[in-house]
């Protein structure tokens, strides 16, 4: 019967230095290194479609897992991915089956400035990778391994500037702070509504949305958990969520009426603080106009 092997798992988004990492991590653990793209390639026995866009991510997830069960090493380093860019652009996660399958002993997400990033795409592939993207992508990155790890029991071993670090301040800012009137700040809390309407969004991935409640209460009032973003036409958008919506189909059809798409920000648990917090003692000097990344805060 042949041995399970143990895989060390090294992932980050393009560009971030993960594959350079992976291989000093080899040298030192006396491992054997496996690159996923080249399992899957020696296994399709054609090249992965134009510029980092993968064409069939759930077939070629398929092939890895079919590579990887011929490896004999007991145990091994293998330098992939945890989300891919698709062929509409859109950041999508490798399911979390091929992960489960793979046996995975642990985790090591390489993370760097998106700044920094996009530096190395340019001189490497001379592509020139939007900033906001980046962000995104490796906000999504890390939010899946964090994921992964807490749902197999494995750690998770961040990883900057070749050294393993507890974090890092670009990936905090993970949460927004938002705007809100009064009366539909409580209606959010109190559960009635579960959906924010916006004209716009923010790019970054978010896990929590600050309420700051605007005047005459002007403080924060409480914090929600971001389900998802949602983002279509404004008459669709409407019969998926006026169940929740908290506000009159008037109001709506008033507020988004120069626009043919409509946003929202779907609504989680919610937490109101028995005693709301003024921005000055977060350290933001005044009210944001639309939204404003922040670090993760205890208020409560």
């Amino acid at each position: 019967m042949k041995e399970v092997n143990e895989v060390l798992l090294v992932c980050g988004v393009h560009g971030v230095g993960k594959t350079a990492f992976a291989k000093k991590l080899c040298q030192k653990s006396l491992l054997e290194y496996y690159s996923a793209s080249e399992l899957i390639k020696k296994m399709a026995n054609r090249e992965i479609s134009d510029y980092k866009k993968v064409q069939h991510i759930s077939d070629n997830q398929e092939l890895l897992l079919e590579a990887l069960s011929e490896i004999n090493d007991t145990q091994y380093i293998l330098d992939g991915h945890l989300c891919l860019m698709n062929a509409q652009n859109k950041i999508e996660r490798i399911s979390y089956d091929t992960f489960l399958a793979m046996n995975i002993e642990s985790i090591y997400i390489v993370v760097d400035a998106p700044k920094m990033i996009q530096h190395r795409l340019k001189n490497r592939d001379n592509q020139m990778w939007n900033l906001g993207f980046i962000s995104l992508f490796q906000q999504e990155e890390f939010a899946y391994a964090k994921f992964l790890t807490e749902k197999m029991n494995i750690p998770l071993k961040i990883i900057y500037n070749n050294k393993e670090v507890a974090k890092c301040s670009f990936l905090e800012k993970g949460n927004i702070i938002l705007p809100i009137k009064p009366v539909f700040a409580k209606k959010i809390l109190s559960g009635e509504k579960k959906y924010e309407y916006r004209k716009r969004l923010c790019k970054m991935e978010i896990n929590k949305i600050y309420i700051y409640a605007t005047a005459p209460v002007k403080m924060i009032v409480g914090e929600v958990e971001v389900v998802n973003k949602m983002s279509m036409d404004k008459e669709k958008l409407w019969l998926e969520t006026q169940k929740y919506a908290g506000i009159t189909k008037e109001f709506y059809d008033q507020y988004f009426e120069y626009q043919d798409c409509a946003c929202a920000y779907r609504i989680g648990k919610a937490k109101q603080y028995r005693f709301p917090v003024p921005l000055n003692s977060v350290g933001i000097k005044s009210v944001p106009q639309s939204f404003i990344y922040v670090r993760e805060f205890k208020l409560y």
